[in-house]
C-alpha cells in the first residue's frame, strides 16, 4: 500500500519525471501534469494527498494554481517549489494557502521528509475530527437518552405527550407540534391532545379520522412522512407528520411544522424522530401500565367503581385540558335514596351484593371516556367528558330512567324502592374553578331532590295542563311588560353562538308580535341552540333561519318560552286573565323546573336530542 498519493506539476520534464523518480522510490504513488491547467483537469476527477507544483510556470503560475485548487477544496495540502531568488514567491503562495514550500536542488531525503511531516499532520488531524465527531455523537446520544430518561418520570397521559412533543420538536428542530391520540370510545378517531410552539389551538382539527391521513401513511404504512399540511386559508404547509403504531394499529400522530431557519424537514430529521419516539413509545407503555394498576388500586372493592379521591384528580386534570382546547364537560351527581328500609330489610352482605349491582348497572350507561366514582351507600358522582349541559341533562333524564326499569331498582317492592336524584354541573358554563363546580352540584342535587314531588305532580297532567297550573301561582302584569320580556329571551337565542341550548316556545295571539321582533333582532351567526316555535311561520325572512317549526296546537294550554342549557334557564307562562291590558304570568329561573318541562316538551314534540 502506498504511503500517500502524489500530484507533482512542472513545465519541464526533466523535473517532472525527477520528482516521480524520487518519490516511487520512497513508497509513494505519484501522477504528473505539465501545467496548472491539466492538474485542475486531472483534479476534476482524482484525489491526492500532497500537490508538490513548481511556482514559475508559463500561463497559470504556481500562486494562481494554488488560489483554484483551494478554491475547489481548502484542506488541499500542496508544496510548492521554488529557486532561491522566488523566495518571496514561494511566501506569496503559504498566503494564499499553500502548506509548505522547497528550494531548488532538493534531494529525496528532504522531498521524502517533507511529504512525511505534511501526511502525518493530515493522519493527526483527521484522527482529532473523528474523535471530536464521536464525542459530538456521544454528546448527542447522551442528552438523548436523559431526555428519554425524563420521559418515564410522567404518569399521566397528557404530562407525557407535552413532553414527547417538547422532545420531538427539539429533535427536529420544529417551533410548532401537534398531537392526535387514539380516543378511547372510538379507536378509529384521533382527538387532539397536546400542542407546542407556534400553533393557534382555535385552526386546529379536534378529530381526524382515517381518511383525513396524509396520503403517504395511508397507503405504505409509514412512520414519517413529509407533507404539504393544509392551513385554514388552504395554503400548503411544509410539515413532518410522524405515526406512532401498535400491532399495525394508529395510536398517535405528530404534526411538526415551521422549523428554525425557515428549512425544510429532511431525512435526517424523519430518522430523528423516529429514534425518539423509540424511546416514547416505551415510555406511553409505562403509564398506560401505572394508570392500570393505579386505576385497580383506586376502585372500591364493593362496587368497582372508582374512589372520589381519583375522580377529583381526574377533575383537576380535565379543568387544564378543557382550558386550554376550549372543551367542556359535565359532573352528574346520583343519591340513590331512601336506603335505610331496604337496609334493614337485608342483611350486611346481602346490600353490599345490592349496593355492587346497582353501581355495575350504573356504569354500563357509560361511555369508555366518561368516570364513574362512588361517595358513599347510594352516592355517586359521574364524569362525563366533553359534554355540555343539555348533554348532561339527557344523560340524567336517560339514566334515571334506565335506572327506574332496571333489575337493581325493579326488583325491589315498591314500598322499600328508593328513587333517583340528579344533580348536574357544566365546565365552563356552569363555574371554572374545581371547587365552585363541587359546590354548585351539591346545591344542584339539593334542588333536585326538592323538586320531585312538583315534578311528580306536573308529570300526572298533560302538558298543556301542566303549564296551566304553573300560571295558578302567578301574578297580574301589564301585558305590553310581559311581552317585552318575550321579545327579549327570544333575541337573546345565538348572543352566545358556542352555547348549546334548548328553547320551546308557544307565542299565541298575546306573544305573536313579539315573536315576531325577537327574531328580527337575533344575530345573524349561526348557533348551537335548538329553538322550536308552536306557530306558523311568520315570512320574516333570514331571521327565521334555524328555527323548526311545529303547529300551534301540537300542545294545548297557555303561551309559554321554556329556555335550557348552558346559558340562564327559564320558563316564563302567560294567558290573559280577564283584566284588560293585563295578563297573569309565571316567570321562574329554577333550572330543575326549566329542565324537567325542556325535556318533555322534546319527548312529547318528538324533537331530534340536541346533545
Amino acid at each position: 500500500m502506498p504511503r500517500g498519493r502524489i500530484l507533482a506539476v512542472d513545465d519541464q520534464r526533466y523535473f517532472r519525471e525527477l520528482i516521480e523518480v524520487l518519490l516511487v522510490e520512497e513508497g509513494f504513488e505519484v501522477q504528473t501534469c505539465a501545467s496548472g491547467e491539466e492538474a485542475l483537469r486531472l483534479l476534476d476527477h482524482a484525489v491526492f494527498d500532497v500537490i508538490v507544483t513548481d511556482l514559475v510556470m508559463p500561463a497559470m503560475t504556481g500562486i494562481d494554481l494554488v488560489q483554484r485548487v483551494k478554491e475547489r477544496d481548502p484542506e488541499q495540502e500542496i508544496i510548492v517549489v521554488t529557486g532561491v531568488v522566488d523566495v518571496q514567491s514561494a511566501v506569496d503562495a503559504m498566503k494564499v494557502g499553500a502548506t509548505d514550500y522547497l528550494l531548488k536542488p532538493f534531494d529525496r531525503a528532504t522531498l521524502s521528509s517533507a511529504l512525511e511531516g505534511i501526511l502525518q499532520r493530515a493522519r493527526l488531524r483527521q484522527e482529532r475530527d473523528r474523535l471530536l465527531a464521536e464525542n459530538i455523537e456521544f454528546l448527542g446520544e447522551r442528552a438523548l437518552f436523559e431526555r428519554a430518561i425524563a420521559l418515564f418520570r410522567a404518569t399521566t397521559l397528557e404530562a407525557l405527550s407535552e413532553k414527547v412533543l417538547d422532545g420531538v420538536c427539539r429533535e427536529t428542530g420544529a417551533q410548532g407540534g401537534v398531537l392526535w391520540w387514539q380516543a378511547e370510545d372510538a379507536p378509529a378517531e384521533l382527538r387532539l391532545l397536546v400542542a407546542h410552539g407556534l400553533v393557534r389551538l382555535e385552526e386546529e382539527r379536534a378529530q381526524l379520522g382515517a381518511g383525513e391521513l396524509p396520503q403517504a401513511l395511508r397507503e405504505t404504512g409509514a412512520t414519517t412522512a413529509l407533507v404539504d399540511w393544509s392551513d385554514p386559508n388552504g395554503l400548503p404547509r411544509p410539515a413532518l407528520v410522524v405515526a406512532l403504531r401498535r400491532g399495525g394499529a394508529l395510536v398517535g400522530l405528530f404534526r411538526l411544522t415551521d422549523k428554525l431557519g425557515g428549512e425544510l424537514f429532511d431525512d435526517v430529521d424523519r430518522a430523528c424522530a423516529e429514534k425518539f419516539l423509540s424511546f416514547a413509545d416505551a415510555a406511553y407503555r409505562n403509564v398506560e401500565r401505572f394508570q392500570r394498576l393505579e386505576r385497580r388500586t383506586l376502585q372500591d372493592p364493593d362496587t368497582g367503581a372508582y374512589r372520589i379521591e381519583y375522580l377529583h384528580d381526574v377533575v383537576r386534570n380535565e379543568i387544564e385540558k378543557a382550558n386550554r382546547f376550549g372543551r367542556s364537560f359535565s359532573l352528574v351527581s346520583l343519591a340513590i335514596e331512601p336506603l335505610a328500609p331496604l337496609r334493614k330489610r337485608l342483611d350486611d352482605q346481602a346490600f353490599r351484593n345490592w349496593h355492587g349491582s346497582l353501581a355495575r348497572y350504573l356504569a354500563r350507561q357509560l361511555r369508555a371516556t366518561d368516570l364513574l366514582a362512588v361517595e358513599g351507600e347510594g352516592q355517586f358522582c359521574l364524569l362525563l367528558v366533553e359534554t355540555a349541559a343539555v348533554g348532561a341533562a339527557t344523560f340524567k333524564q336517560r339514566t334515571r330512567l334506565a335506572l327506574g326499569r332496571g333489575e337493581p331498582l325493579a326488583a325491589v317492592k315498591a314500598a322499600l324502592r328508593p328513587e333517583v336524584i340528579a344533580g348536574s354541573v357544566s365546565y365552563p358554563g356552569d363555574a371554572t374553578q374545581h371547587e365552585a363546580l363541587l359546590r354548585l352540584l351539591e346545591r344542584r342535587l339539593g334542588e333536585d331532590r326538592r323538586a320531585r314531588e312538583r315534578e311528580r305532580r306536573l308529570a300526572a297532567l298533560p302538558i298543556g295542563d301542566a303549564l296551566t297550573r304553573l300560571i295558578e301561582s302567578g301574578e297580574g302584569e301589564p301585558a305590553p311588560a310581559v311581552a317585552s320580556l318575550f321579545q327579549f329571551a327570544i333575541s337573546e337565542v345565538g348572543r352566545r353562538p358556542r352555547e348549546r341550548n334548548l328553547m320551546f316556545c308557544r307565542p299565541g295571539a298575546l306573544f305573536a308580535d313579539a315573536l315576531a321582533e325577537g327574531l328580527r333582532r337575533r344575530p345573524d351567526a349561526a348557533c348551537e341552540t335548538e329553538l322550536v316555535v308552536l306557530a306558523d311561520p311568520l315570512g320574516v325572512g333570514m331571521a327565521e333561519q334555524g328555527v323548526t317549526w311545529l303547529p300551534a296546537d301540537a300542545v294545548a294550554g297557555p303561551p309559554f318560552a321554556v329556555h335550557f342549557g348552558d346559558g340562564p334557564s327559564y320558563v316564563l307562562v302567560a294567558d290573559v286573565n280577564g283584566e284588560p291590558g293585563h295578563v297573569r304570568w309565571f316567570h321562574s329561573a329554577d333550572r330543575s323546573l326549566a329542565e324537567s318541562l325542556a325535556f318533555r316538551l322534546q319527548r312529547e314534540l318528538r324533537v331530534p336530542r340536541l346533545s
